[in-house]
């Protein structure tokens, strides 16, 4: 659910965002990278913020195909700078096995989608600088993949940040 305290001038606060994403999905379906960008897409479609869900899944789909999304062996960062988005978006999912984003990405289990609008390029960055180094801390990942349910995985994302 989105909160508007994540808000500071219109504009999301990267740490915030992470900490309360817009939708958290647990049970990604384990074919296709596609499958997983188009089931995130579906959590995000209704948000107020998603001002063209069509345009925004065909941006999303399209930039997945110019390069990889990966940003290692078991996570993917599926996103798009688009006009289709009001406000930066976030969706968090994790697969129960593996999914092939590409050829030398087999092996995914944790996706972050981002929608970001173009003009916010720095709080997009802000944004993938933040989920790098929260993803870069001892034992995250892997509490986030034994999280039992939705409110122990937002619990690892809101307590592995800075305070």
């Amino acid at each position: 659910m989105p909160d508007a305290t994540r808000t500071v001038a219109g504009v999301n606060s990267p740490t915030a965002l992470i900490a309360r994403p817009d939708a958290v999905a647990l049970d990604l379906p384990t074919g296709s990278g596609e499958a997983v960008i188009r089931a995130l897409h579906a959590r995000l479609a209704a948000l107020p913020a998603v001002t063209d869900a069509a345009g925004f899944l065909d941006d999303l789909l399209e930039r997945a195909t110019v390069s990889s999304v990966c940003i290692a062996a078991d996570v993917a960062l599926p996103h798009a700078r688009t006009g289709a988005v009001s406000g930066i978006v976030l969706a968090v999912g994790r697969a129960p096995g593996p999914v092939a984003f590409d050829a030398n990405h087999p092996g995914v289990r944790l996706v972050f989608m981002i929608g970001t609008p173009k003009k916010q390029v720095t709080e997009y960055l802000q944004l993938v600088a933040g989920l790098s180094r929260l993803l870069k801390k001892d034992g995250v990942r892997a509490a986030l993949l034994a999280a039992p349910g939705e409110a122990d995985f937002r619990t690892v994302l809101a307590r592995g940040l800075p305070g």
